[in-house]
């Protein structure tokens, strides 16, 4: 580990001032001068006549490296579900990197029924306490490699890395059946929880991950409209449920 550069500094200022005092009283010898308080007085010229710069560059260098050191970091977020931004970044990457080997993927939409009368009868902190209860159950079950993001109000995404189309399923279901086990909301036991799930494995048509997240929408709606606590996967056909485009016209929006 290397000396702190105040430190050094502070050393090398000694050590000077030092030298300047010695060169001070061999001055003063060579001069014949052999008073004592001469020779002192001597010594203590050279020695203030050298503290007087290496003080004042002591004093930029403390000024300079406090101006210099960095702000603290802020605390990185902690907990099982990410930003929707940074999700979005996993999910792009590991989309690329399974499109490239084929190693296969998948993405779940996970949706909170009845989240809207949730929010009526218990207010949006209601709402947020289900949400989080859900990725804090979901979370321990997914593997290191997998992503979870609060995606839109009500709803969860999960990004399956190096997932088959059964094993994505079986996840989902999964999901589903633990969801059913989550307590009610304290203020409304009619409230039981249940979760709608849009799944989507890659596949060729999937030229953008948009593709993916479209086509677990898709799911999602169709699970929806089978009247929740569902699992659907992709693809559907979406004008069984209503017109073209209605589905995605539908998605709740993402929170800010």
């Amino acid at each position: 580990m290397g000396m702190p550069l105040g430190l050094l500094a502070a050393l090398l200022a000694a050590a000077s001032i030092v030298l300047a005092a010695g060169v001070g009283y061999l001055l003063a010898a060579a001069a014949g001068i052999r008073e004592p308080w001469l020779v002192a007085v001597a010594a203590a010229s050279g020695m203030t006549l050298t503290a007087l710069p290496i003080g004042a560059l002591l004093y930029g260098l403390a000024r300079a490296t406090g101006r210099s050191k960095p702000a603290p970091e802020a605390p990185a977020p902690s907990g099982p579900v990410l930003a929707r931004e940074r999700f979005l970044e996993l999910a792009e990457r590991e989309w690329a990197r399974a499109r490239r080997y084929g190693s296969g993927a998948a993405l779940l939409l996970v949706e909170i029924d009845r989240y809207a009368r949730l929010t009526e009868r218990q207010g949006d902190e209601g709402g947020a306490a289900m949400l989080n209860a859900l990725a804090l159950d979901i979370s321990p079950t997914l593997r290191a490699a997998d992503a979870l993001a609060e995606y839109g109000e009500g709803q969860l995404a999960v990004f399956l890395a190096q997932a088959d189309a059964l094993g994505s399923l079986d996840v989902a279901e999964r999901i589903r059946e633990r969801a059913e086990m989550l307590p009610a909301g304290q203020r409304d036991e009619r409230l039981r929880p249940s979760v709608s799930i849009g799944v989507a494995h890659l596949r060729a048509a999937h030229l953008h991950l948009q593709a993916l997240i479209e086509d677990a929408g898709d799911a999602l709606y169709a699970a929806r409209q089978a009247g929740g606590n569902c699992v659907r996967a992709a693809p559907v056909e979406v004008s069984r449920f209503s017109a073209p485009g209605s589905r995605r016209n539908d998605q709740r929006a993402p929170k800010a």
